[in-house]
């Protein structure tokens, strides 16, 4: 377990309390308990309402020096998804396990690190981008341009995004005052070939 994860978990069991905490833990990964369209906005649902309240006061990076910010994937957990397992192949073929942080950014979820995917409500929402209004939108920028300034830990930072969380992402960039090291590379149609491509990025960054 994680660093990141264990001080997830101690964090769920301070607010929520064991009996809860191990109920919604219990949940298996995949199953698909949150959705936008039954649940309301999932941007105030408590239980994300309580994940932004941990990165915005509690979340502290892993120090590796270099970060892989991928987007979010229907297929729960991320990691299952065709374009993540294209990313964890191409890290591990290359050796980056231990340099590389992965990020998603995520509506109602605003930024995960991925080892957490595994974990409700994480592995168990559904949210498709066409649902978020402009309200949430404005929530997202916002918890984002402030929990983005924590990346800083990292020397370098390689974005694989398409263009609804790119511009979220530049927004949120822009709000934040922040010159950091991200290079955005476009989602694009062939979307296996530009995450193979930012994961070389990051080989190369590995070596200076």
């Amino acid at each position: 377990m994680s660093r990141t994860v264990a001080e997830y978990i101690d964090f769920l069991y301070r607010e929520l309390g064991v009996e809860v905490v191990e109920k919604l833990m219990s949940v298996p990964p995949g199953v698909i308990v949150l959705r936008s369209s039954v649940d309301g906005d999932l941007f105030k649902h408590p239980h994300v309402a309580l994940w932004h309240k941990f990165l915005l006061e509690y979340f502290t990076p892993e120090p590796k020096p270099l970060a892989l910010i991928l987007p979010c994937t229907g297929v729960k957990p991320y990691r299952l998804s065709p374009t993540h397992r294209i990313a964890d192949s191409r890290i591990a073929r290359l050796g980056l396990e231990s340099v590389v942080s992965i990020y998603v950014i995520s509506e109602p979820m605003v930024l995960v690190p991925r080892e957490l995917d595994i974990y409700y409500p994480f592995a168990n929402y559904d949210y498709p981008p066409n649902h978020l209004s402009l309200e949430s939108r404005r929530i997202f920028v916002d918890i984002l341009s402030r929990v983005i300034r924590k990346l800083r830990i990292h020397r370098a930072i390689v974005a694989v995004l398409p263009q609804h969380h790119r511009s979220i992402l530049l927004e949120a960039l822009e709000r934040a005052g922040e010159k950091m090291a991200i290079e955005i590379v476009p989602y694009g149609r062939k979307a296996f070939n530009t995450i193979s491509r930012a994961v070389d990025m990051l080989y190369k960054l590995s070596k200076l």
